[in-house]
């Protein structure tokens, strides 16, 4: 009977605990995040596309980076719809900021050469169109920090949601006979240390501020939900762990502990994960799952 309840809490650890009822609004919330990456995004591409508007009565040639740009936010966009985290991620940090930074140069050589030096418009329009540049930017002081803000109270919102996912997921288990006390802990740190993590995003009064207070709320959420993860991992080891020693499997338990182990080595309080960095973490906490599953099915032989 415990192998059969078991093996079927495997398959929620695999599928993300999927069958709880409240999957409905993570969802939504998770849209809700990804709308405001994009609105985000959204003001550095309008700010390079009217820059790019005001230079091309200069050089038209430099209308053809606005494309580019346009088909990135497309290809965001539907990566947002389908909630592919990885593919946006990648395809932010690899295609759309080259172009962003091939539009940059591009608006830059006009500027150093044939703005400064052109006869084509007059001393009159060059102060017009300075005068133009700075409005810009003013707008895109308060697009961003509009954006970032409306990130802060999204993102509180979608993190709210997995803390209710998580504390559904605790109550099941504790019906089901698990100890998930060290889960509980990762929940009530969630609740004193990440939402007020994002309530200094609000109350940040600059933008190197507000920057440095994403990024902590960032690697912070990232800190919790490893330990969750491999604190759920653990419980189920635990459970299986005197049959299994028993049966011959020290090895594998053993294995298990290392690799999870490695892991809590690694989400270390207030550090900045890189991408690679989480890869790594997400990669080993599935490599523990799979590693459970096949010591499950050996103990079922």
């Amino acid at each position: 009977m415990q192998l059969k309840i078991f093996s079927s809490f495997i398959i929620l650890i695999v599928l993300c605990v999927g069958v709880f009822a409240d999957n409905d609004r993570v969802s939504d919330t998770k849209r809700n995040d990804y709308n405001t990456r994009i609105a985000h995004i959204s003001c550095k591409i309008d700010l390079t596309k009217q820059q790019i508007d005001i230079l091309s009565a200069i050089d038209s040639n430099i209308s053809s980076h606005k494309t580019a740009l346009d088909n990135d936010l497309i290809k965001l966009k539907e990566f947002a719809s389908a909630f592919n985290h990885k593919e946006f991620n990648d395809y932010f940090s690899a295609t759309l900021k080259s172009n962003l930074r091939d539009s940059a140069k591009a608006i830059r050589d006009i500027k150093l050469t044939d703005f400064r030096r052109s006869n084509l418009i007059s001393r009159d329009e060059k102060l017009r169109l300075r005068d133009s540049h700075k409005l810009m930017m003013d707008e895109y002081s308060e697009c961003v920090k509009n954006s970032e803000n409306d990130w802060a109270d999204k993102r509180a919102g979608h993190l709210n949601s997995w803390i209710e996912k998580w504390e559904d997921v605790i109550e099941h288990m504790k019906e089901k006979g698990y100890d998930p006390s060290e889960m509980e802990t990762v929940v009530a740190d969630a609740n004193s240390k990440l939402l007020p993590a994002l309530e200094a995003i609000r109350n940040a009064n600059t933008k190197e501020v507000r920057r440095a207070a994403m990024q902590d709320a960032r690697n912070l959420h990232l800190h919790l939900w490893a330990r969750f993860e491999v604190a759920r991992v653990f419980v189920y080891l635990k459970f299986i762990e005197a049959d299994a020693v028993a049966k011959g499997y020290q090895t594998e338990v053993d294995a298990i502990k290392g690799k999870l182990n490695g892991v809590s080595n690694l989400v270390v309080p207030g550090k900045t994960y890189g991408p690679g960095e989480f890869n790594a973490v997400w990669k080993a906490i599935k490599e523990s799952v799979d590693m459970l599953k096949e010591l499950n099915r050996k103990l079922k032989a």
